[in-house]
């Protein structure tokens, strides 16, 4: 039997488990943490087959170890579990920044395992085992940026997993990843601690509090996130945030000018201005896009007839090894 271990129980970690549990994948899942409150709630999920206190216990014997503690307690997990990894494990981790965690991987990582970074792009501004939801990856990109000396096999793995929770699998690399995730997914939650300190900080906030309702509520629900996390992410990648951040501040600038214009905004361009971002936006939601086009084609799943044919015998011989059977399921019978 196929065994994954989960490093960290939080949300992330308990909804990965959650979703590999309930997928075609015939693996058994093994959780620890650090938090002895995490492990009870990730154990009570029902999630994993156990929860192990130490670490060292739960990598020992995993064909698959993916680390979803805080980016940068990475390291340190690492370092600590060097010598527990069994040969040709294959470790990934679910990281919102990526270049900082590559480099810890080539550094501390034994030359025997393969190393795939990955980042789903899901999440909820909740923390913790009890706000875990093993539907949250569904139809969402999985960001994929393999190490250089990962072997085809492991990068497979990940992706058959990917797979396997439905989301989409989004082969990136890492200074790709790093800029465009600051884009859409590090700057909202910037803009959103921005505007409630904007907001909080005023002498009148006791008044303007109750007028606040749905729209603040959904520009400022990111602030409610995890500030370790957010913590974390601005310390690994904080030149693309300040980029993206600086860009925004040259929009908001342009809006400011728009309507201090002297003798008043002009309507017409007031109001192309909006419908310029309501038409971005409606293709966007409808899925009009063509950067799209890494979505899982050039590297198949287990699943996949031709996969010994891509991979050759050896590395197909390697990728079973590690998601070496599937439930039985009627959708992957012949």
């Amino acid at each position: 039997m196929t065994t994954v271990a989960i490093v960290g129980t939080g949300l992330m970690g308990t909804s990965l488990a959650l979703a590999i549990k309930s997928s075609n994948l015939q693996v058994d899942i093994v959780g620890t943490d650090y938090d002895s409150s995490a492990r009870s709630g990730a154990q009570k999920s029902g999630a994993f087959k156990k929860v192990e206190a130490r670490l060292a216990s739960a990598v020992r014997g995993a064909d698959v170890v993916v680390f979803a503690t805080p980016i940068q307690a990475m390291r340190e997990m690492m370092e600590s579990a060097a010598n527990d990894f069994e040969e040709g494990c294959v470790v990934t981790d679910v990281g919102s920044s990526k270049k900082a965690v590559l480099q810890w991987a080539e550094e501390v990582l034994p030359k025997h395992v393969s190393f795939v970074g990955g980042h789903p792009m899901a999440g909820r501004e909740l923390s913790g085992p009890q706000n875990a939801d093993g539907q949250m990856f569904k139809g969402k990109a999985y960001c994929i940026v393999p190490s250089v000396t990962a072997e085809r096999a492991a990068v497979s793995s990940v992706t058959t997993m990917a797979e396997a929770i439905g989301a989409k699998p989004y082969f990136i690399g890492v200074d790709e990843h790093d800029s465009f995730v600051a884009a859409v997914s590090h700057l909202p939650f910037m803009m959103s601690v921005a505007l409630m300190g904007t907001a909080s900080k005023s002498a009148n906030w006791e008044d303007i509090a109750q007028l606040a309702s749905s729209g603040f509520g959904d520009l400022t629900r990111l602030a409610s996130g995890d500030p370790v996390m957010h913590r974390d992410i601005c310390v690994t990648n904080p030149e693309p945030i300040v980029s993206w951040i600086d860009a925004y501040i040259r929009e908001l600038y342009d809006l400011r000018n728009m309507l201090a214009k002297e003798g008043g905004p002009d309507p017409e361009t007031v109001e192309s201005v909006f419908t310029e971002a309501l038409d971005a936006r409606a293709r966007w939601t409808a899925g009009i896009y063509t950067t799209m086009d890494r979505l899982a084609t050039d590297i198949p799943s287990f699943g996949e007839s031709i996969g010994e044919m891509f991979m050759g015998r050896r590395a197909m011989e390697m990728q079973k090894k590690v998601f070496g059977g599937l439930k039985d399921d009627p959708a992957n019978k012949k």
